[in-house]
């Protein structure tokens, strides 16, 4: 393979993937201006529509990494991410009380004192800077009383509160689809599913499509066209329709035991517009999603919020017929969340986010448009590859390890690179 000639300007890009992170991405390049006028045309090309993606599958109750359903446990992929999650964060809470998102108080509980988890109290202790700056809102500390209202069985220990986005995913993957919908410069082209690894046929693609460049946002189909080692986390949810509460009795706060000696042994209750959402459920290499009430994991997990909840889920069993089951793959890159660009090649990689893509999608989006900017001229602009929150909170981070950044020749000037590039 030869390096292909990179655009002198990218106009035209070609979003690959119709999920959460493929339709933020090509809305973020639509919205673009550049003196008044669309910076970017966008083509988005997919095998299925948003409303047949795992997205419309996800739990999507906002989280700040490391999220137990995101696995993600890198650290320069953990900082990283901590910066998309803020971004989307301050989206989401733009748009609520519309396009199927709404802010819901959130309580994070944990088997074990928060101080004695380094990782569990530098994320809480971050997030209690980024609620003092207005960043987020809500955070405080759960009372001893608090915590003991969970039942005893649970082992809580610890816990705080937050106020966070909650997302109704089939509504919010439709709002994202007519926003695009109603853009004069992008078009969706569904029913086409693009092959094999993506490098080798990139000029042919950018050929045959009319575009500069390419973003992947194909989640589990990177594993294909990126050549990633990606792993399927399945996830499966409970829904109990709202109206089983009256109005002004329905639920309204969720609740999650996220730090658990057992893997499964997790609890998950988030209230949206349409549904009680119940989980959760983390099983790696797992790619049946055909599975539903009889699945004895799915008992237990129903089980166990019904004993967290159980004046909330009183007369609510698992066997009602307006109780359904939804399970789907969250795609998980063992590496980490793949926000990149390949060298010598006119792609960027938006894949990879676990359980986490409607928490990091802003983020990322913006992100990938600025590895677009980046490939511009006749050689790559010089990009800071360090975290911003070592920038930002650097006392949270005074005994984290990071790579060590060398810099290397590519097309005649220095970057910054995680490693060597080799001539």
């Amino acid at each position: 393979m030869t390096e292909q000639q990179r655009p002198q300007r990218v106009e035209k890009v070609l979003v690959v993937g119709a999920g959460v992170s493929g339709l933020t991405t090509a809305l973020e390049l639509a919205r673009v201006r550049e003196n008044g006028t669309p910076r970017f045309n966008v083509q988005v090309v997919a095998e299925r529509p948003a409303d047949k993606t795992v997205s419309v599958i996800a739990g999507a109750l906002w989280e700040f990494p490391p999220a137990v359903c995101g696995q993600h446990g890198n650290q320069l992929s953990i900082m990283r991410s901590k910066r998309w999650s803020v971004e989307a964060y301050k989206e989401f809470r733009k748009l609520a009380p519309n396009a199927g998102v709404h802010m819901v108080t959130a309580n994070s509980y944990f088997g074990i004192k928060i101080e004695d988890d380094w990782l569990e109290r530098t994320k809480m202790q971050e997030l209690e800077k980024l609620s003092e700056a207005e960043e987020i809102d809500g955070f405080r500390r759960l009372t001893q009383d608090e915590i003991k209202q969970v039942p005893p069985s649970f082992q809580v220990k610890d816990g705080y509160q937050l106020r966070v986005p909650a997302i109704d995913t089939p509504l919010y993957t439709r709002w994202l689809r007519d926003q695009l919908d109603q853009c004069d410069n992008v078009t969706v082209t569904y029913g086409k599913r693009i092959t094999d690894r993506l490098t080798p046929q990139s000029a042919k693609i950018r050929k045959d499509w009319g575009v500069d460049a390419i973003v992947n946002c194909t989640g589990m189909g990177a594993a294909e066209l990126a050549g990633a080692s990606m792993v399927p986390l399945r996830g499966a949810l409970v829904r109990v329709p709202m109206e089983r509460w009256p109005k002004g009795k329905q639920p309204k706060t969720a609740y999650a035991i996220s730090k658990t000696a057992h893997q499964q042994d997790m609890v998950f209750i988030v209230p949206r517009q349409t549904h009680l959402i119940l989980g959760g459920l983390v099983e790696p290499s797992e790619y049946d999603t055909h599975i539903g009430k009889e699945y004895k994991p799915v008992k237990d997990m129903f089980d166990r919020c019904k004993r967290f909840a159980p004046d909330l889920l009183k007369g609510v069993e698992l066997a009602d017929t307006d109780v359904d089951v939804i399970a789907g793959l969250r795609p998980y890159r063992v590496e980490n969340v793949c926000v990149e660009k390949e060298y010598g090649f006119n792609i960027v990689h938006n894949y990879g986010h676990g359980g986490s893509g409607f928490s990091l999608s802003y983020g990322c989006a913006r992100e990938a448009i600025g590895l677009l900017d980046s490939m511009e001229g006749a050689s790559f602009r010089v990009v800071d590859l360090r975290p911003a929150a070592l920038h930002q909170h650097a006392d949270a981070y005074t005994s984290l390890q990071t790579p060590t950044f060398t810099t290397a020749r590519l097309d005649g000037q220095e970057v910054s690179v995680e490693q060597p590039v080799y001539a």
